[in-house]
């Protein structure tokens, strides 16, 4: 599976965490060749993908005669940046302020909306299917190190609890002095404490893509799609044949524009790194971490941070230790080595210079690994119709955020692809529709 230009996924990934024991479906593959012919191909078997095809197959408007589904991955399952990704979603304090900044009332607000809708979804779909992915309802804590972007949330999250606004009465404000008390983190200049849930992201697809193939879906893995023509039917050629698709659905986040070039320089590949830290077993921390968190060391730069129910942690970000060195992160597809080792180094110092009573835990890395992200200009995703197109749709580009918008998302795309709602029917932010005014805007 050698990707024919840049662009593609590339074999031989860095292995994850969460991606350590490979799922039965990790390679599987419904016959040897792809069929002639389907009513709905799917590119990418990620968060955005599986879950899709899962709306597709089980949804209300799938009584009846079901749609052929073909599910179609240039590597193994999930091998993408949901595999590799923090495992969290929360409501994201920072990306709402930026957003009432940017935009008016009304569509700030509908992304921020949005977002908590995910954390309910998430554990309903969890409940439902009885998916073992330790999924769990908890708090998120942003803790600012910043004294000036402490100030300037905390203002904002008043403007908005004293205006009546919804969700901020969800947001709980925490003062300086009761930071380490309440967070476990020292030295912060204030937090935020925002609904979450915490998950195996690899188990939560895998389930559900183990759904969709007992619904009838089939899937193709390590089947590059090379090529495509037309867009009403959409011919896909691919590693393992052509196959021909009444309708198709882009699910390629950061490797969107080397099959639609309408797209490339719009979602633009980008490289982040990702840890697994693991204290010693004797190691009782004094206050046990039972939240996620963002540790936000200035406006630019965060780290996030998940504890694992065995005692252990994901921690990713770092990126001031690469920023400068653009093309070792910037416009690449290639996840099969870490960015630097000052990353790493950055890693293994956090629990025991920023958390009370870390200081001899010994929590290091066992595990380090890249992976790939979309990023768009207005650092918001594209989602909808492909622009021009009758029959081709598109959810990708989600700037490293995907997890907080993904999942009611899909809900949305498979009422447009199976109904034929209008992306304005489906109640998703009118921010996230992809259009031809903002493939106009360059990064």
């Amino acid at each position: 599976m050698s990707p024919p230009h840049p662009g593609f996924p590339i074999e031989n990934p860095i292995t994850s965490y969460w991606l350590k024991t490979p799922h039965p479906l990790a390679s599987y593959r419904s016959s040897p060749t792809v069929p002639n012919h389907c009513d709905i191909a799917i590119i990418g078997t990620g968060l955005a993908g599986v879950a899709t095809a899962y709306h597709i197959l089980s949804g209300p408007h799938a009584e009846g005669v079901k749609p052929s589904v073909v599910l179609l991955e240039a590597r193994q399952v999930c091998s993408g940046a949901t595999g590799r990704n923090g495992g969290h979603t929360k409501l994201a304090i920072t990306i709402a302020k930026e957003l009432y900044d940017s935009y008016d009332e009304e569509a700030a607000a509908q992304v921020t909306y949005h977002q908590l809708e995910q954390l309910s979804a998430l554990k309903e779909v969890v409940e439902k299917e009885g998916i073992e992915c330790e999924l769990k309802v908890t708090r998120s804590f942003d803790v600012f190190f910043d004294g000036n972007h402490a100030r300037d949330i905390r203002e904002f999250l008043y403007v908005k609890k004293s205006e009546g606004v919804a969700w901020a009465r969800e947001v709980e404000w925490i003062e300086e002095a009761d930071v380490e008390r309440i967070t476990g983190v020292v030295n912060g200049k204030g937090a935020v404490g925002v609904p979450a849930v915490s998950l195996w992201p690899y188990k939560l697809v895998t389930a559900l893509l183990s759904r969709v193939l007992e619904l009838g879906g089939q899937l193709y893995t390590e089947t590059l799609v090379t090529n495509m023509e037309g867009s009403s039917p959409t011919t896909l050629l691919t590693s393992r044949g052509t196959l021909i698709a009444k309708k198709t659905i882009f699910a390629t986040n950061a490797y969107t524009g080397a099959l639609l070039p309408q797209y490339k320089g719009f979602i633009t590949p980008v490289k982040g790194q990702n840890s697994h830290l693991a204290p010693l077993p004797s190691f009782r921390p004094p206050i046990p971490l039972k939240n996620t968190y963002n540790l936000r060391f200035s406006t630019e730069y965060a780290d996030y941070l998940v504890p694992q129910p065995n005692g252990t942690i994901i921690l990713g970000g770092a990126k001031w230790t690469y920023d400068t060195d653009q093309a070792s992160w910037w416009n690449t597809v290639d996840d099969r080595t870490v960015i630097n080792n000052g990353a790493t180094a950055h890693f293994d110092s956090v629990m025991a210079r920023h958390f009370h009573g870390w200081e001899d835990a010994n929590a290091n890395h066992d595990m380090v690994w890249s992976g790939i992200m979309g990023y768009t200009p207005d650092t918001l995703p594209h989602v909808g119709r492909v622009p021009g197109s009758q029959c081709q749709w598109i959810l990708a580009g989600f700037n490293g955020a995907g997890m907080v918008m993904i999942f009611t998302m899909t809900r949305a795309i498979a009422s447009m692809v199976v109904k034929g709602l209008e992306y304005e029917e489906t109640g998703l932010p009118g921010l996230f529709k992809s259009t031809s005014e903002r493939l106009a805007v360059r990064q």
